[in-house]
């Protein structure tokens, strides 16, 4: 049978391609204004039209992945959310016109996560995500590796097999490290494994991001606090309600039950890939926004899911509620 030709892409496909296109388009005309990346042996106005392409490529690799990802869980309006809160989250923008290695390593981690919740067994093509990410792109990515042999060890419905499928997740990690030899790697020269220290102070800089991230434009410390401490509460509870009442009651193999395993496995992949990367290899810097911005994706992408999730079950007052909460962070978000 020859499919109709309408069908070539799929609704969540066309979904995808407009987030893509859209974030693209807006990264890349806000990073040619700044200005701050050019193609070195290019003449202008061409070098700086084509200085933004990466970042710009994986800001709607990222909006595309978001809305997929998000889409096949929950539905289309979940989806289109997601992609909003991503886009909207205050270090979204300035992470895509300042950096280099940050836009490609938070597209990697979302695609890393999709296909862990949407193909647990695969576990060598999210190994091979997960080695790109930590030797090619960005040492920050270094707790990606983790993640995926971690997630590939645990039982998944379908099999077992779960000794054989970890040392399919790390087998691309070791091809990785030996092309690295003779290609070069994504970090810096001169750092040696040794005793560094300095978590107390990496922690502090991470918590003030992802501070950011929550309670954009408050600037008084009490208020901010304050605010922080509130959302943070907030939303564990959120996760915590939406995991017990929905998730845990879906058959074992449902992804939205597997979401949230997935989503926790890569987040303490990345905490202890910072971690351990702060404590042992010396002339590490404190965690920055490229470092930090996927751990607060991952935890705002946790709960849109659990939003969408608990929504059908809120009574009128609880929405109102909710809904009030959430537009105050995206005007919030906006302007800051």
């Amino acid at each position: 049978m020859v499919p109709a030709r309408d069908a070539a892409l799929s609704r969540p496909g066309r979904r995808a391609a407009v987030a893509f296109v859209l974030a693209a388009a807006w990264v890349w005309w806000q990073a040619r204004a700044t200005g701050t990346f050019t193609v070195v042996g290019l003449e202008p106005p061409l070098a700086d039209d084509l200085g933004p392409l990466l970042p710009s490529l994986s800001a709607g690799l990222s909006a595309a992945a978001t809305l997929m990802l998000v889409d096949g869980l929950l539905g289309p309006l979940a989806g289109v959310v997601a992609a909003m809160v991503l886009t909207a989250m205050p270090g979204f923008l300035p992470l895509h016109v300042a950096s280099l290695q940050g836009p490609p390593l938070l597209a990697t981690t979302l695609l890393m996560l999709a296909m862990m919740v949407h193909g647990p067994r695969f576990s060598i093509a999210y190994g091979a995500i997960a080695a790109i990410g930590a030797v090619f792109i960005a040492p920050e990515g270094i707790g990606l590796p983790i993640a995926a042999v971690l997630w590939a060890a645990m039982r998944h419905p379908g099999g077992n097999g779960q000794r054989r499928r970890a040392l399919l997740a790390l087998a691309p990690l070791l091809v990785a490290l030996v092309v690295a030899r003779g290609t070069g790697d994504a970090w810096p020269d001169g750092q040696t494994l040794g005793w560094y220290g300095g978590l107390d102070r990496a922690l502090r800089a991470a918590g003030t991001i992802v501070g950011d991230q929550l309670a954009p434009g408050i600037e008084a410390p009490a208020v901010r606090w304050f605010a922080i401490a509130d959302l943070t509460l907030i939303l564990l509870a959120l996760g915590a309600v939406a995991w017990r009442r929905v998730a845990v009651p879906l058959p074992e193999g449902a992804p939205l039950r597997r979401w949230y395993g997935a989503a926790a496995m890569l987040g303490a992949g990345l905490v202890l890939g910072l971690g351990a990367r702060r404590l042992f290899v010396t002339g590490t810097p404190d965690p920055d926004l490229a470092a930090v911005f996927p751990l607060a994706v991952l935890g705002a992408l946790v709960s849109v899911v659990s939003f969408g999730a608990l929504w059908p079950r809120w009574p009128r007052w609880g929405k109102a509620i909710a809904l009030v909460l959430s537009l105050g962070w995206l005007q919030a978000a906006i302007r800051g």
